[in-house]
């Protein structure tokens, strides 16, 4: 039982929220206490390469984001993961988990000389969305975390290009490991949906690669690739198609919150996915996205107090919608 249940945390540490509320569900745990922001925060910037294949077909232009001082916008994000996984070889019982949406409200409040855009964001609402099989326990343990990210604001930087140059959480103090893993996770969500242009004029039939690494607070260090084609622009409005290739070498994974005498060892990890963007040069989130993305997880897990080494197989299907309201 007690190896069951350090697998549990460790899914829950490894995908994030959704399985977080669902291994919480399972092993029958006290639902945490509400805490509110206060100055602690967490940042995150990234230094990405960009590299154009195909300018387009003409006519050409230099795409920027040119958003006015004050400007707001309002975006609702949907997130729904599926989390399949194996110990041994043999399926422990799975639980449909429910999608999880949460607006984001947004605001314009400096544009530097350089273009360099600065906006706060705060997250308005948030609603668990039930899968036809999912208990309605679990529904409710859901919606009773998910408040603690009701009010939380933060800053997000962007250039012209759309290069994510920073991002900013004002955190709840003593946040629990697994919260501030969520956050990075997040973190890392909204740089996907500033997607960058290439410095280049470009037209219809562009594209474009963005190689990215990242090191999550998982622990784990991630390559990405990301590919991008233009498919239609108009009236400042582009229209994106998006593929995705993520990979990990194997790597020793520090995850936080792990139990003293308990070891992670990441054999591999593979994610492909896709979707597309639409993308008005006077806003800073995107008009509509949709992104769908499928992991494949090995590992090698030593519980603590034992010297029994299990593996571990996980699938991770996500689907991630926007839309701006």
């Amino acid at each position: 039982m007690k190896k069951l249940l350090f697998i549990s945390s460790l899914v829950l540490l490894i995908a994030g929220f959704g399985a977080k509320s669902q291994s919480t569900y399972v092993s029958a745990n006290k639902v945490s206490e509400v805490t509110q922001p206060s100055n602690k925060s967490t940042s995150t910037s990234a230094n990405l390469s960009l590299e154009l294949f195909d300018p387009g077909a003409e006519p050409r232009q230099e795409l920027r984001f040119t958003p006015a001082v004050n400007a707001k916008q309002t975006v609702a994000m949907t997130v729904d993961m599926d989390i399949t996984m194996s110990i041994n070889g043999q399926s422990p019982p799975q639980i449909d988990t429910p999608a999880v949406e949460i607006k984001i409200e947004t605001q314009v409040t400096k544009v530097d000389a350089n273009g360099d855009i600065y906006t706060d964001f705060s997250y308005s609402d948030v609603d668990v969305i039930p899968a036809p099989n999912t208990p309605p326990e679990l529904v409710n343990t859901m919606r009773s975390q998910l408040q603690s990210l009701v009010g939380l604001q933060g800053s997000i930087i962007i250039d012209v290009q759309g290069n994510t140059k920073d991002i900013n959480f004002d955190l709840p103090e003593n946040l629990d490991p697994i919260s501030e893993q969520m956050f990075e996770q997040m973190s890392n969500s909204l740089k996907q949906l500033s997607s960058p242009f290439p410095s280049e004029a470009i037209g219809v039939g562009a594209k474009w690669q963005v190689p990215n690494s990242v090191s999550i607070n998982n622990g784990i260090s991630i390559n990405q690739i990301a590919t991008y084609e233009l498919v239609s622009l108009q009236d400042n409005i582009a229209t994106l198609e998006v593929s995705l290739e993520q990979n990990a070498p194997p790597q020793s994974i520090n995850l936080p919150g792990m139990p003293p005498g308990a070891s992670v060892e990441l054999e591999s990890l593979d994610s492909e996915g896709q979707g597309d963007m639409t993308i008005g040069l006077s806003q800073i989130m995107p008009i509509s996205a949709t992104i769908s993305l499928d992991s494949n997880t090995k590992m090698k897990v030593t519980p603590p107090n034992s010297a029994q080494e299990m593996t571990m197989d996980m699938n991770l299907l996500m689907n991630m919608n926007l839309e701006s309201q």
